[in-house]
Formats: structure tokens, sequence, C-alpha cells
């Protein structure tokens, strides 16, 4: 109910409407209205009973009738705060916002430590799209009260939708141990923390607010499953998001994000069902489509996967996914000329600040390569990468950092120090580089051999690397935190070969192509000495290129500006460099040039290096029947084919500031 100031006087009148007020909180509202009517039948200028009477025609509905009855009342007393809040919050019903921000702010002009009256002035100023004006006013609505709840919760919301989310943080904790079992604020702090990065807070948070309501729960569920992906954990992620489903109404937006987990898992069977189930639901979802268009690429069924590609455009021509996608898929000049003409006829209808404009417009890059427009196609790259870096965060300086801790950490004297073996297992055969520099080719390959299971890119290390300090108790990062700690890191092996062994039970190797996992070798070699490491090695000028020239999934900041890449890159032949003098694993360099131009010798390589016989199967990868989940998924489908070496020389005065910054990079 509205603020009213105390009744006054002892009369029978002040008594009479004593009473009213006492039944208008009650929720009697009719009962009230009558005992206000009253007293003003017996005192017409009694400004209180008509203020409260104009409040119950706003809870009435007749929001006109309530506003006139308060402004009589401001007719005599004009500068009382109630009045004019009451009068604002009529206004804002009806969505006058010149009329509510008038009336607040009188009412804080009257009284400026009205808390109430520089929160509703800091609503009218947002329901304005003045957003620094509310700012202002909820700040201080909590100068006047510092523990108010909704002003903490509304200010903290503001901030975190302005890009500040640290702050918004720091408010919304004030609110939640003011008020720890308020499911609201729980859940708008996880998604405060989860735009600050910092996502295990979030997640606490997150699983409080789902816990203390349910009917926040599929909402906070939702985002947990966002953060767990965002961290790497794939079956955690997929895991919320099916209690998600579970907790609320199911929808094609959750099994749609739930497919997108499954896939990103390898598992492309589960994706699918996911993704029938979202089309279940809403058989229009060009998200669904598109994303079981990917479903029918991974298995190599390229006119079902451009059916449903074609399919989610024609239920939404902006899709930027789809065009991406779709465009993947041509391989002559005619289908693809033909499609770039239908691709910039749907960027014209975009609005410039569209985010599918990125997608779309590597699609049109690639189109524009297949045309041999070179000039055409790198404008296109280049464009949609500036988008994506505007948009994405990247600290060269930290990640050269990282690169010297692992330098640090895992030296020689490391190495010698750890005698005993966590595992003595041979079976994981790892593939790391650069992306693309050959590593879904080698493993397409070595998994052709009947006794070589290909489990794709598994996200294991990266997810537990973050995870690392809290499992060890320890305060110091990774990769210090492993330090004497052998004994320790005996589950997280365990837990390795599970994995594995849930993927391919049987299979003597199995491949794990995560490229990241270069950076984890040094854990690796600690936990699996017997294990062994390809290193896929291309020209540095064409595998930045080609990271350039992709809208590659997962989080590889450092690819959308050259002078990022060239640094990236750099860090990366340091770190091999460093890996090579010290690593106690057997690791075999692939040159990927050199496999393309002699097959036979290359595969011989690979199965000799992972110690099986070899067999002729191996030269047919390409008829192998395997899900292929990433952006190699069409060249290891076909033989071997030796004109992605050079594509990049086409490009060569483009390109100039990446050949600079890569000398540059490597001379520092």
């Amino acid at each position: 109910m509205a603020r009213t100031t105390p009744p006054r006087g002892g009369s029978a009148v002040g008594q009479l409407f004593e009473t009213a007020v006492a039944l208008h909180r009650e929720g009697q509202l009719q009962r009230a209205e009558v005992l206000y009517r009253d007293v003003l039948r017996q005192q017409p200028d009694h400004a209180d009973a008509l203020n409260m009477l104009g409040v119950i025609g706003c809870q009435t509905g007749n929001v006109q009738a309530g506003m006139g009855l308060i402004r009589r009342a401001l007719a005599i007393e004009p500068r009382n705060p109630d009045y004019q809040n009451n009068l604002g919050m009529a206004a804002l019903e009806l969505r006058d916002g010149d009329t509510a921000v008038q009336a607040f702010e009188q009412a804080v002009a009257a009284n400026p430590r009205f808390a109430e009256g520089w929160f509703n002035l800091g609503n009218a100023e947002l329901a304005r799209a003045r957003p620094q004006a509310a700012e202002k006013a909820y700040r201080k609505a909590l100068r006047a009260r510092p523990d108010y709840a909704d002003a903490l919760n509304n200010l903290a919301n503001l901030l975190r939708q302005d890009g500040r989310a640290a702050e918004a943080a720091q408010l919304l904790r004030k609110l939640v141990r003011l008020q720890p079992r308020f499911a609201p604020a729980q859940l708008n702090l996880g998604l405060a923390l989860a735009a600050a990065g910092m996502l295990d807070e979030a997640v606490e948070s997150l699983r409080r607010a789902a816990a203390l309501d349910a009917g926040l729960a599929a909402e906070a569920w939702t985002h947990v499953g966002r953060c767990e992906r965002r961290r790497g954990a794939l079956e955690a992620s997929a895991a919320a998001y099916r209690e998600a489903l579970a907790a609320g109404t199911p929808t094609a937006a959750r099994w749609n994000a739930l497919g997108a987990v499954q896939f990103a898992a390898g598992d492309i069977d589960g994706a699918a069902q996911s993704f029938e189930q979202a089309l279940a639901h809403d058989a229009h979802s060009a998200d669904a489509l598109d994303n079981l268009g990917l479903v029918c690429a991974a298995r190599g069924d390229r006119a079902r996967a451009k059916a449903n590609f074609e399919r989610a455009l024609a239920s939404d021509p902006g899709h930027g996914s789809a065009w991406r996608d779709l465009a993947a898929l041509e391989h002559t000049p005619e289908a693809a000329r033909a499609l770039a003409d239908r691709l910039e006829a749907a960027l014209a209808a975009l609005p410039d600040a569209a985010p599918a404009r990125v997608p779309m417009g590597f699609a049109l890059g690639r189109l524009a390569d297949l045309l041999g427009d070179y000039d055409r196609a790198f404008a296109a790259f280049a464009a949609a990468n500036v988008t994506r870096r505007a948009n994405t965060p990247y600290d060269g300086a930290a990640q050269a950092r990282f690169i010297d801790s692992l330098m640090q950490v895992f030296d020689d004297a490391f190495f010698a120090g750890e005698k005993e073996p966590v595992s003595d297992s041979e079976r994981p055969l790892f593939i790391v580089g650069m992306p693309r520099s050959g590593t879904s080719l080698v493993e397409q390959i070595l998994a052709s051999h009947p006794q070589i299971h290909g489990a794709g890119e598994l996200t294991f290390f990266p997810e537990q690397v973050a995870r690392l300090p809290a499992l060890l108790g320890s305060k110091r990062p990774f990769p210090q935190c492993v330090t004497g700690q052998r004994a320790a890191l005996a589950p997280l092996a365990a837990d390795y070969l599970a994995l594995l062994e849930a993927r391919a039970a049987g299979a003597r190797r199995v491949t794990d192509k995560m490229p990241y996992n270069f950076l984890y070798l040094g854990l690796i070699a600690l936990l699996f000495p017997r294990a062994r490491v390809i290193h896929c090695r291309r020209d540095a000028m064409a595998t930045c290129f080609s990271l350039f020239t992709h809208d590659l999934a997962g989080s590889h900041p450092y690819a959308y500006a050259l002078e990022d890449l060239a640094g990236a890159y750099a860090g990366y032949e340091r770190l091999m460099a460093h890996w090579r003098r010290c690593l106690p694993l057997a690791v075999l360099d692939i040159d990927y040039e050199a496999l393309v131009d002699d097959l036979d010798a290359g595969a011989r390589a690979l199965v000799a290096f992972a110690g099986l016989p070899f067999d002729a199967t191996c030269l047919d990868f390409h008829r192998n029947p395997r899900a292929v989940t990433t952006a190699s998924q069409w060249q290891v489908r076909q033989p071997i084919y030796t004109t992605a070496k050079s594509r990049w020389t086409h490009y060569r005065s483009h390109l100039e500031p990446l050949a600079a910054a890569l000398a540059a990079a490597r001379a520092r």
C-alpha cells in the first residue's frame, strides 16, 4: 500500500480515519473506502482521507480518478512528500514518466531523507531510459537508508547491465547478508558474479537461489548451465540444464542449450535427441534447426545438414550461424556465387550493430575466397573480426605471464623430483598444437585404426585445471598449486582414465585432440608419464591466417586481431621449445605440410608412434563414418588435398602486419 502520514488528532473524525487506515492495511479496501468517505462527509478538506481514497482508486484500477483525489489533497498540503510520492506512483502506472518524475522530485525536495521517494524517482528515470539519473537517485535512497533492500537490488542490476559487474556484486553481497533467504537477491548476485567472471561464486549463488525458491529454480539452473559451460565443465553444464528442464516448463531454448553442450562434449546422439525435443516445443526454432544441421554435418550427411540450415534461414533470415554453417558446405564456385548473392541481400537488411553480422561476415569471406575474390574476402573477414574483438577481452601480457609460470614450475628440477608415476597407463594419446594446425586430420587418420578410438576435443584438462587450487586446498593458482602434490592428484588421473573408458571401452589407445592441451603437458607428464603426445605443426602464417578466417567454436580470444595472433603464436612456440627440453614424455612432431605431401609415410609414422601395427584403413581415413564436430569436419572426409598449404599466400599483402608482428614477437 502507498505510504501515508500518521493520522492526526484524537477527535471522532481522527479515530474514524485511523480505523479506515487499519482496514486499508489489512486489504479490506471496500470497508476502508466507506470510512474514508465518511471522514470526508464530516470534514471535506481532510487531506489524508483524500490522499488515501485516491490510493484506493489507483489500487482498484480507477487510476485517473485516484490521481484527481490525490491532487485535491496536494492542493491542501502541496509540500506533503507522501502525497507527491503517491501521485508519482499513479503517474507511473499510467506510463506518464514526466509527471511521475516531477512528483517524485517534489517529494524528495520536501524531504531529502525520503528514501522511498528517491527509490521511486530512480524507477521513474529508468522507465524514461535515463540510467545515469536513475543511478543517482538510487544512491541517494541508499544514503538515506543504507539497508534499503530494493534500492540495493535495483542499483546493482543497473550497474550489471552497464557492464560494472564487480561493483554490482559488491552491492548484492551486502543485500544477501541482510536477507540471506531472499532468492531474487541470490539469483541477481549469481548473474553479477558471472558477468564479472567469478564463476565459482556465481554457481554457488545460483544454486542457493534454486534451493530457496522453486519458482526461480529453472532460471537459476539455466544460468548455472551457462556458467559451467563457460568454465569448460560440460558434464556439469549438461546436468544443470537437465535440472532446469525438470524444475520448470521445458522450453525449446533449454532443450537447445542442453543439446549444444552435449554436442560440444561429443555426445552426438544425445545432442540430436535434445534438438528434436526443442523442435517439438517450437518447430520454427532457428537455433535448434541450425544445431540439428550441425549434427547431420558431424555425421557426414551433407544433404540433411543443408536442408536443416535452409529451414533455419526460412524461419529467421538473419540467423548468422545458419548462414555460416551453410556457407561451410559449399565447394563449387557456382553454388558459392548464388549463396553469396543471397547472403549480401540478408546483410543489407540487418542493422549495423546486429551480432549476426559476425558469423555472416565469416560466411561471406569464405564464399568470396572460393570465388577467388581475395580482396573482398579479406575485407569480410577483417570486418567480422573487428566486431568480435570489440566484444572479446584478451590480455596478451597475462597470457605471456602464464606461459612464464608454466616454464618456471615445470622445469628439469620439478620432473627430477617426481620419480613415482601417478598412473602407468599407456592408453591416452594426446594430439596438441595450435588450432587449425592439422589436429583433426591426424586424429581422423589414427581413429581409422581398429585399435584406436578418436574421442575428439575433450575439455577435461582445461576444466580441471581451473578447479585444481580448490581441489588441492591451495591458495596458489595453477601451476604453482601442483608442486609437491603428486599423491593428491591421483584421483584426477583416475577420473581421466574413467572418461576414456566411458568413451571407448576396449580400445588400446584413445586420442584426445584438444589443441590447447599443449598448455597442460607438464601436468599430463606428471599424471601419465607413459602417455604419448603428437604435436601438430604448421606454417605460422598459414595457421594464423586460418584462425583469423574461421568462426571457430569455443574460446579463442587472441584470434580476432593480427597482433594478438602473432603474440599468442610466439608464446605457443616458446612453450613447446621448453617442453622439448625438459618434458619426460614421448613426443612426435608432425608437420602438416609433410603429412599432406606424403600421407603413407606420415600415417605409418603416426601408427608406429602409437605402438601399434599399421592398418591400411588409416589411408582411407576420409571413409571413416565417426562423428567430427570441429571446423575441419568436411576436410577430413575428403582424400588428402594440398591447396590449404598455400591458401594464405593469396592474401600476402593483407597479412604483412601479421608477418611483422610475428617477427617482433619472436624477437621478444
